[in-house]
């Protein structure tokens, strides 16, 4: 979609640690020492945030569209 932006948020009271956010986008998010997630500055391409957000097992991420 061009000229669209993503927001991501987190809830982490949902997240259950499982990890796969890290793992498909991992310049966007990681786990604090709880295993929790963690929202970085820094910033995966698109695709790989959609990938994050659809793997999500407890659906703690979410995503919205801008523009």
């Amino acid at each position: 979609m061009t000229g669209s932006r993503l927001l991501v948020q987190v809830d982490r009271d949902r997240c259950m640690g499982s990890g796969s956010c890290a793992f498909h986008a991992p310049e966007t998010f990681d786990l604090d020492d709880t295993a929790k997630v963690l929202l970085l500055d820094t910033r995966d391409p698109d695709d790989r945030i959609r990938a994050a957000v659809e793997s999500c097992p407890t659906k703690a991420i979410i995503l919205t569209e801008e523009g």
